[in-house]
């Protein structure tokens, strides 16, 4: 969700990311299912709403992406190693 704040000097804009679990593991990632992600974008086509997952380690470096469909069933798509 993006919001615009805005102060009498200047306009502010303020970004808010849901955390989604990741439904499986991925032994590349060093990820079990259960570990949470950043979700940085949301796109819909063909009835299907497809999220980008940030992942990091716990210093915030970022770890990988992944790509999950988020249907009745929620399941990895595909992946990516930094």
């Amino acid at each position: 969700m993006e919001t615009l704040t805005k102060r009498p000097d200047k306009r502010i804009l303020c970004q808010e990311h849901d955390v989604l679990a990741i439904p499986e593991d991925i032994p590349a990632l060093g990820i079990e299912a259960g570990d949470e992600g950043i979700v940085r974008k949301l796109d819909f086509q063909n009835n299907v709403v497809t999220a980008f997952v940030m992942i990091t380690y716990s210093t915030g470096q970022l770890r990988g992406w992944v790509l999950m469909e988020l249907r009745p069933d929620i399941k990895v798509s595909s992946y990516t190693v930094n």
